[in-house]
């Protein structure tokens, strides 16, 4: 059996692993980075992201399908709040182009990228990792000295490197849609959608968008009773079947080991509120492989120098997460008459015409809990509330 020997392998070409490749690849590491999949990117996700995504990685400008500034909540049939803002929030991106043009800029810088590959089993020994990988039939085997595990949600291999995987998940539902006659995003609650459940209508390009959902319970018929639904009001066509995905919504504790660490989904680094994944991969991966970059300089690859990425990360992104998932939460708990209640009182309040950042939420939920809207805190949830803390 052949056998290719590099200092890195990176299981899993989503943002999390691309990144992590064409990090270290551009600082003179040799990197492997196998995906089970032939199309790198592919996998079902709306694209949308905040503008902060542009200051970190520019180039994401080149692959905007659409941009907002606006939306329109609606709750049930009778009430809708409608949000317009002066400047840009948020943007739809052509999430499979833009891993794809990380990839390329990856291989280009030297990373040996190995599609089609599905991983069967993997060693991490004092001596180095070694991974074997099914292509065509047969076995491949790849050496290393670090192992960077972003193969998505609910993957295996983090289990089989010692890792747990996140304790919490939502199922998102989404369908290609033409003949899209909107202009701006559209946010549902209540009506045919399930307590604790949110969907959308969102634009892209063309007279093309996505219509989803997004919520805790598997969905009888993958939610088409909402679609059906969206299809009257809206009046657009649907392009392909509706597709569904797992979504983490908790960060595990430990994501790294000596000479492994997890990166993205894998590892739960995911928005609670809206299960967006792109941007905070992203970000983790760029910490991953500073560990790596001085792991693979000193030769140190204990667990203990590893412990250095969980901490960094904590340090940006815990508190974060950990407030994201409260609003999901408190969001779960509540009815529909609470929501209006709720929509209600920000149409009073000037939380409308705060900066809301899109990738970054836990300054508006503070916001939000200074309001009326504390009141609709009770018993277990007030009790999380007063446990949590802001930055």
């Amino acid at each position: 059996m052949k056998t290719l020997k590099t200092d890195v392998i990176i299981i899993g070409c989503g943002p999390g692993g691309a990144q992590t490749a064409r990090n270290l690849s551009q600082r003179g590491f040799s990197v492997t980075l196998l995906d089970y999949r032939l199309n790198v990117g592919d996998k079902l996700c709306t694209g949308i992201v905040g503008t902060e995504m542009l200051n970190h990685y520019p180039e994401v400008s080149n692959y905007v399908l659409s941009k907002s500034r606006s939306a329109n909540i609606h709750c049930d049939d009778d009430y809708f709040l409608k949000i317009e803002k002066n400047k840009t929030q948020a943007l739809i991106i052509d999430r499979q182009k833009f891993i794809k043009n990380i990839s390329m800029e990856a291989r280009d810088s030297g990373v040996i990228l190995k599609l089609q590959r599905l991983v069967s089993n993997f060693e991490i020994s004092e001596d180095g990792v070694k991974v074997y990988a099914k292509y065509n039939g047969k076995i491949e085997q790849y050496n290393s000295d670090v192992l960077v595990i972003a193969s998505g949600y609910g993957s295996k291999l983090a289990k089989h490197a010692g890792f747990d995987l996140s304790e919490h998940y939502i199922y998102g539902y989404q369908t290609k849609i033409t003949n899209v006659n909107v202009d701006k995003v559209n946010v549902f609650s209540g009506g045919s959608l399930p307590k604790g459940h949110f969907g959308w209508v969102v634009p892209t390009f063309s007279n093309k968008g996505y219509c989803g959902i997004l919520g805790k319970e598997k969905l009888q018929n993958n939610g088409l009773e909402f679609l059906s639904d969206m299809k009257r009001k809206f009046d657009f066509e649907i392009e392909n079947k509706t597709k569904v995905w797992g979504i983490p919504i908790s960060p595990v504790d430990r994501k790294s080991r000596s000479r492994a660490l997890l990166v993205g989904d894998v590892a739960g680094q995911v928005k609670p509120t809206t299960g967006g994944g792109i941007y905070f991969a992203m970000r983790s991966a760029d910490i991953a492989s500073e560990i790596i970059n001085d792991s693979l300089l000193t030769r140190d690859f204990s667990e203990e120098h590893y412990k250095s990425y969980s901490k960094k990360w904590d340090k940006i992104f815990k508190n974060e997460l950990r407030v994201g998932f409260f609003a999901r939460q408190f969001y779960e708990s509540l009815n529909n008459d609470d929501i209006k209640g709720i929509l209600n009182h920000i149409e009073e309040s000037d939380l409308i015409s705060k900066d809301i950042n899109f990738d970054w939420h836990s300054k508006i939920v503070m916001m939000a809990f200074k309001t009326k809207i504390k009141s609709y805190l009770k018993g277990k949830m007030l009790k999380r509330f007063k446990s949590l803390t802001f930055n």
